[in-house]
């Protein structure tokens, strides 16, 4: 789920526009928006959500076809409003579409996201649904998501490193649920994975580039604590209050549908002697 203030960001960024012109292109009050940059978790009512999505689509170009953006977002859609047998059979409807899509085994970038929606697919079988076999729907997750990132590294384009890092995002959050959370501090092989792909510098790239990206700035902490990486843990918790000055209190939670992860924070930051 994408917030307002991930989506409003994103329009800063793209256009360079004050909150008044964004005000102004969406016909949202001066204060709405405002509210929208000042509270990252403000959830926000239908009205703005819709115009600020829809500005978001008119702005945000992203690198990938407007169908399969699409296609993602009728994904997010079923997910949110049918019952989980309902979506189930959604999503059983659409994953041959996808296998028997003709630029799936090509180097093209759609092949990318297809590959990345087809991992979605496989996650929430083990994780959403709670289908069976659920260690084969995870390897089948990881497996397409590996294949989404192998299309990004081969056009080697640094305007990708934002898709980047959500893919490799979506590859930490399969193996952290495949752990019992409280194993995953002192897990040898999350601290090896994590090493391997680099992840801290992917992250700390993500959250320079895009310094209010607080949710980057999180999954970097979680990560930087785990790997015991005092400096990492010191920079991504710099960030989260860049963004927002309540993050100063280990016991702030954006919203109940971003939360902070704040008891494991104050671990962390124990931990850090900070």
């Amino acid at each position: 789920m994408v917030s307002l203030y991930e989506r409003a960001c994103e329009i800063k960024k793209a256009t360079g526009w004050t909150q008044e012109q964004i005000s102004a292109e969406t016909g949202l009050h001066i204060s709405t928006v405002s509210r929208i940059f000042r509270v990252p978790g403000y959830l926000g009512n239908e009205t703005s959500n819709k115009l600020i999505k829809l500005l978001h689509q008119e702005v945000v170009k992203s690198p990938f076809p407007a169908y399969i953006e699409q296609l993602f977002e009728l994904y997010n859609a079923w997910k949110e409003r049918y019952p989980k047998k309902e979506f189930a059979q959604y999503i059983n409807i659409l994953e041959p579409l996808l296998r028997n899509h003709q630029a799936l085994d090509s180097h093209e970038l759609i092949a990318c996201r297809v590959s990345w929606l087809l991992g979605h697919i496989y996650y929430d079988r083990a994780f959403y649904l709670k289908e069976h076999e659920v260690m084969k729907q995870v390897e089948s997750a990881l497996a397409w998501y590996q294949a989404a990132l192998k299309v990004l590294t081969y056009h080697e384009d640094s305007s990708l490193t934002v898709q980047q890092y959500k893919i490799q995002q979506c590859i930490v959050a399969t193996k952290f649920n495949c752990c019992e959370r409280s194993r995953r501090a002192e897990s040898e092989e999350i601290r090896h994975w994590l090493l391997a792909m680099d992840y801290l510098q992917l992250v700390e790239t993500v959250v320079t580039e895009d310094s209010w990206n607080w949710v980057a700035a999180r999954n970097g902490l979680v990560a930087a604590s785990i790997l015991q990486n005092l400096e990492k843990c010191r920079f991504f918790w710099q960030a989260m209050q860049t963004v927002n000055k309540s993050f100063e209190n280990l016991e702030f939670v954006p919203s109940e549908w971003l939360p902070s992860r704040c008891l494991h924070f104050a671990r962390i930051l124990i931990w850090c002697g900070l």
